[in-house]
């Protein structure tokens, strides 16, 4: 959901990729991460991974559309909806989908969808519960029906926010019309005809600016009001707060939270984010994501949405330690705190002197993930095998290179899952064994992470 955005809209804000959760499940011969939000409305796509800086814009980028080069498409690929084979900055990558579930770009699945990632971002009725994606065939079947007003094919899922309004477009299309007007916080969009017309936020804005014409005596905050901001050594302004795997109530409360408190909620993981709110399990153990792996690197804050309730009642800010994550679903503990002492150390970072080569097949979205994990940690990446293959790796290198191998499970493959993973564990360890390195899982990447601390090769 994207915010206030007037002549400096940076392409990065409005085009950034989605958040992954990361967890081990089956994905046939491919390793995936769950995805925790492709960015839907806080009301009508609840399970989004809460909005971004609030961004009313005229038109959602100020650069020009580029190609975006992947290798790894699958050959043929089109978007069921705006029935384009390419992927740009607008459109985003292809996500491919079957069973409502992401799958990876292969052929052996007879009913696999394939879409750009923006155009179901903004495709009304499509949300996600957990790594469920919901109501991608009715909004298919009813996109199908509709012509795009721009280039008259069918597939134009995205209206007019005006409900009178006949006008409906593909996504790739609309980004193209500069005079449509976005709102990025509720995913709606208005075409150049009734871009006059104000979209929700502007209106109770409007509002509360008549108000305190009218009524100037109401409009200076009360004592209890600023008491809110008193208490915090550096301000709630300065927060930027980022939800991890909430519900759509968790969701919403977060942001009321950060509209009282004036902290900014963010919907992406971005370096400049100071708190993650998280949901628990009965356990007290929080969902393993990108965004809480990311902020364990970076030392900032992960919290339960016990802190935003305290906040609220107390009417000011709450000692975040007391409410700080220690567990996650995997059984990984005392990660964030760990994340947060080595950071105000200043210590070196985790993987520092790492270096890694990930061999064999994972999913390209998950395989982009663990990369930007790994770099964030201080790793380095090799490249491809030729690189790992001439280097020279003597009795002089401190440290050896690391061998990483996909250890998730295949999906859809039962009778051959076995073999698939001695497959995959025996050609990483063969090539190891040339170089004279180590061959681990995957999975050490994610549980020394979690932790914050190398934990023993697995």
């Amino acid at each position: 959901m994207k915010g206030q955005m007037h002549c400096k809209v940076r392409g990065e804000d409005i085009f950034h990729e989605r958040d992954n959760k990361i967890q081990k499940k089956p994905n046939c011969g491919l390793s995936e991460m769950s995805s925790e939000s492709h960015g839907q409305t806080l009301q009508r796509c609840p399970s989004s991974e809460i909005v971004a800086e609030h961004k009313i814009c005229e038109y959602p980028s100020v650069i020009q559309p580029k190609a975006v080069i992947d290798q790894r498409l699958l050959k043929g690929s089109v978007c069921a909806f705006c029935r384009s084979p390419k992927t740009t900055e607008k459109t985003g990558p292809f996500l491919y989908y079957a069973n409502g579930r992401e799958v990876g770009n292969f052929t052996s699945l007879s009913k696999v969808i394939c879409v750009h990632s923006k155009c179901i971002e903004w495709t009304p009725q499509v949300y996600y519960e957990g790594d469920i994606i919901k109501n991608l065939d009715t909004e298919l079947s009813r996109a199908a029906k509709l012509k795009c007003s721009s280039c008259d094919l069918k597939g134009a899922a995205l209206g007019c926010y005006v409900r009178s309004c006949r006008r409906s477009y593909h996504v790739p299309c609309a980004f193209e019309i500069q005079d449509c007007r976005w709102d990025m916080d509720n995913y709606v969009m208005l075409c150049p005809i009734h871009r006059s017309v104000k979209f929700p936020g502007e209106k109770s804005k409007s509002r509360k600016h008549v108000r305190r014409e009218v009524h100037p005596e109401t409009s200076h905050p009360t004592t209890v009001q600023l008491s809110f901001w008193a208490r915090s050594s550096y301000g709630p302004k300065e927060w930027v707060l980022c939800g991890s795997a909430l519900s759509s109530v968790e969701k919403y409360m977060l942001v009321k939270f950060a509209n009282m408190c004036g902290a900014t909620v963010c919907k992406f993981w971005k370096p400049n984010v100071t708190h993650v709110v998280t949901t628990t399990d009965e356990k007290g153990a929080c969902t393993r994501t990108m965004k809480v792996l990311m902020a364990i690197l970076s030392g900032k804050w992960i919290l339960t949405m016990d802190w935003v309730k305290a906040c609220v009642a107390a009417n000011g800010p709450v000692d975040e330690e007391l409410y700080e994550i220690s567990l996650d679903n995997y059984g990984s503990f005392g990660g964030p705190k760990a994340g947060r002492l080595r950071a105000s150390a200043n210590a070196p970072k985790l993987f520092d002197g790492f270096k890694f080569y990930l061999s064999g097949d994972f999913m390209p979205a998950y395989k982009s993930d663990l990369l930007d994990l790994v770099e964030k940690a201080g790793g380095t990446i090799i490249q491809s095998k030729e690189e790992l293959v001439k280097q020279n790796y003597g009795a002089q290198q401190i440290r050896p290179p690391l061998v990483v191998y996909n250890c998730d499970p295949p999906q859809d493959c039962m009778f051959e899952e076995s073999n698939i993973l001695q497959q995959r564990l025996a050609e990483a360890e063969d090539l190891a064994k040339q170089i004279g390195c180590q061959a681990v899982q995957h999975t050490w990447i994610l549980e020394s992470i979690s932790a914050c601390e190398l934990v023993p090769f697995c």
